[in-house]
């Protein structure tokens, strides 16, 4: 679906941000891009979504080439959808329902299709009962399943969020990996950034790693996680409890479950 090809891209004051980044990203995947701060996921982001562009090579959509202007921008964009880390600087309208209609009104949706599109969106990200209220008023978890209610009323093909899970309890983290999830199964290639490992290892099925804005590797979690992962990224605890009993858990929960039978019949 997407490519990049030698791609590399850098700050205002010239900075390198990322270094000849060849890639290519499947339709339907669950992509977790790793590493710590700095290590080049927001830019990765910005390129992917047009946002940035890039000093060297190019970016693909099949055989189509993404070029700068308005109108090849634009149409890149209707199949790409991003979430921003921070929801405050992402919803903007009176209520959470005008915010979410009006990502489908920009791309020429009658007002009826539209505020259908937004509801069905609503109803997905668990909030249509909170569509009345302004979005200052929602909890963090709120906010960011409004944010990303109004990225998923468009329908793009793609959804990247820029480390969802960032300043949730929990709770809201269970229920953010629950609703990736769901729109993974509606045929949804979802990317998401982060640098807490476990999170990732709950829902994604490839991985990106990064580090210093080199591309360590691109690959499942039972190539990527028995290398050395680059400074600050730690292995998932379930994949170690894997390692530690002959097993192959796919989350906290599984690997909790097979230490207690461990337990059990010890």
């Amino acid at each position: 679906m997407i490519s990049l090809n030698g791609v590399s891209a850098s700050y205002p004051d010239k900075t390198k941000a990322l270094h000849n980044i060849t890639l290519t990203i499947k339709p339907g995947v669950k992509i977790a891009v790793l590493g710590v701060s700095g290590s080049g996921k927001s830019t990765l982001f910005h390129l992917l979504t047009g946002l940035m562009k890039p000093e060297n090579g190019i970016l693909k959509w099949g055989e189509t080439v993404l070029v700068h202007k308005k109108k090849p921008l634009q149409e890149w964009r209707k199949k790409i959808g991003f979430v921003m880390q921070n929801p405050d600087m992402q919803l903007f309208a009176p209520t959470v329902e005008e915010d979410v209609i009006y990502g489908p009104l920009q791309q020429g949706m009658a007002f009826t299709e539209a505020k259908q599109a937004a509801e069905a969106a609503m109803e997905a990200c668990g909030i249509f009962h909170l569509r009345h209220k302004p979005p200052h008023f929602l909890s963090m978890g709120e906010k960011k399943r409004a944010a990303i209610a109004g990225v998923a009323a468009m329908n793009p093909d793609v959804l990247i969020l820029d480390e969802p899970e960032a300043g949730l309890d929990p709770a809201n983290t269970n229920k953010l990996i629950a609703l990736m999830n769901d729109f993974h199964k509606r045929g949804k290639t979802i990317i998401s950034s982060t640098h807490h490992v476990d999170f990732a290892y709950e829902w994604a099925e490839e991985y990106i790693v990064l580090e210093k804005g080199h591309l360590v590797c691109h690959d499942s979690p039972s190539v990527v996680f028995k290398q050395t992962l680059p400074p600050g990224l730690e292995l998932p605890w379930a994949f170690e409890i894997g390692q530690l009993t002959g097993t192959t858990p796919s989350s906290r929960k599984e690997a909790i479950q097979i230490l207690r039978e461990r337990m059990a019949n010890n």
